[in-house]
């Protein structure tokens, strides 16, 4: 099984052995003139890498990454075209060791994972302090994954026929799971606004933290689809020196919390996209939103009906009705 952490780091790998590759950096794309370590301005040419989504595929997980390789252009952009023809070579040169690296000797990364044929590459010229060119190749790279309960943390499965839970048996299973787990730290439930706050203790919580935000829900014929959005967040140093620790570090419990569902007799929907996250909150936080849907059987029967008749009344006879209602209320 390969870890996010795994990833990048072969990647450096390859920008470390490239000798055309002067710097190397992971991380938002705020972050690209700027080594995160060392606070200076990189040597270049530079390979950076961009988190994209990562998708929980039936018996696979896809990751989507941007790699980016720039050069500095001249205030006249006398060698941009030399700029972009060398930063291609540069790109082939990182895909053609990806895909055939067979051997320990050049990497064995095909070993443990495939990256995916038809990368698209964009242009890529910006201005910051400097003029920088070259080539952005949208790369994903695609891991065997068969959720199987020998490769999660021994935490006890969700309770079986789930078929027809309520929203709250189900949170509250969630809420077990976070408990249960040994890197969880903390759980919550509710608006995005609160992640930073036990709306309990009213104090910051302990991190990593499991947190789901309510979505939509659709009533479709004999059955409902109930959406959340699953944070799963830690926090960084103020010098996000732990950032590809934390993120693939998050990234894992969700990849855990996922199998778990998989293994129980809920129904999730597959395909659940996990996008990466960094936010500065009170505290600088760093993991993964996931976009998570259960199918709930539910066949809207007659059971579920008011016991009393409607009686066809008007409007007015059931506005008098509610009149009665509220006089009733204000005189309790």
């Amino acid at each position: 099984m390969v870890i996010y952490k795994q990833i990048i780091e072969d990647l450096k790998g390859i920008a470390y052995n490239n000798p055309q590759i002067n710097s190397f950096g992971f991380g938002d794309i705020t972050q690209l003139t700027m080594d995160i370590e060392n606070k200076v301005s990189p040597v270049y040419q530079k390979m950076y890498v961009v988190p994209g989504n990562v998708v929980l595929k039936e018996n696979a997980i896809q990751y989507n990454l941007s790699v980016i390789v720039m050069d500095l252009i001249n205030s006249d952009y006398s060698n941009q075209q030399e700029v972009m023809s060398d930063t291609m070579e540069t790109i082939k040169d990182i895909w053609t060791i990806l895909y055939q690296s067979y051997t320990e000797q050049f990497g064995g990364f095909t070993l443990d994972y495939q990256p995916l044929w038809s990368p698209t590459l964009e242009p890529f010229l910006e201005s910051y302090e400097d003029i920088l060119g070259g080539w952005t190749m949208s790369l994903v790279i695609e891991e065997g994954f068969d959720y199987n309960s020998c490769v999660i943390p021994d935490t006890d499965v969700f309770p079986q026929d789930e078929s027809f839970s309520s929203y709250y048996q189900i949170i509250q299973d969630f809420k077990n799971f976070a408990i249960q787990h040994r890197q969880v730290n903390s759980f919550g439930y509710g608006d995005i606004t609160q992640l930073t706050m036990d709306i309990s203790t009213k104090v910051e919580p302990v991190y990593p933290k499991l947190y789901f935000v309510p979505q939509a829900t659709r009533f479709d014929e004999n059955h409902m689809h109930i959406t959340w959005d699953v944070l799963i967040v830690d926090q960084l140093n103020d010098d996000y020196s732990n950032q590809l620790e934390v993120l693939s570090d998050t990234l894992e419990i969700a990849k855990d919390f996922f199998s778990r569902l998989y293994l129980s007799d809920y129904e999730a929907d597959w395909d659940a996209d996990v996008q990466p996250w960094l936010e500065d909150t009170e505290t600088i936080l760093c993991g993964w939103t996931m976009r998570l849907s259960i199918t709930q059987k539910f066949d809207f029967n007659r059971c579920v009906l008011p016991e009393l008749s409607f009686d066809n009344k008007k409007w007015y006879e059931l506005a008098a009705k509610w009149n009665e209602v509220n006089t009733d209320w204000k005189n309790t």
